[in-house]
């Protein structure tokens, strides 16, 4: 859930009466319906968060191993070559 201080964005949107009387009845004073809906709009979007939060670590992880097997690469093709320079001398 965000906890941080963001701008609120005024927006309209068409409940049931039955929700409306139901998110009326769970206000009161420092519980307005609006925070009540943007309380369940972030338990909503939660999991949604926190995969894109394990997506993002996923592709860094992905980015540092692609990284790793370059040098890799990069080093058994000195080695081959320090070898086949050996191998002529000998």
């Amino acid at each position: 859930m965000n906890t941080k201080k963001e701008k609120l964005v005024r927006t309209t949107i068409q409940l049931r009466s039955s929700q409306h009387k139901e998110l009326e009845n769970l206000s009161g004073p420092g519980k307005s319906i609006s925070a009540l809906v943007r309380t369940a709009v972030d338990l909503f979007l939660e999991p949604i968060y926190e995969q894109a939060h394990e997506d993002q670590k996923l592709d860094k992880m992905l980015e540092e191993a692609e990284s790793r097997m370059e040098k890799l690469n990069e080093g058994v093709t000195e080695m081959e070559d320090i070898f086949a320079d050996l191998k002529s001398k000998v």
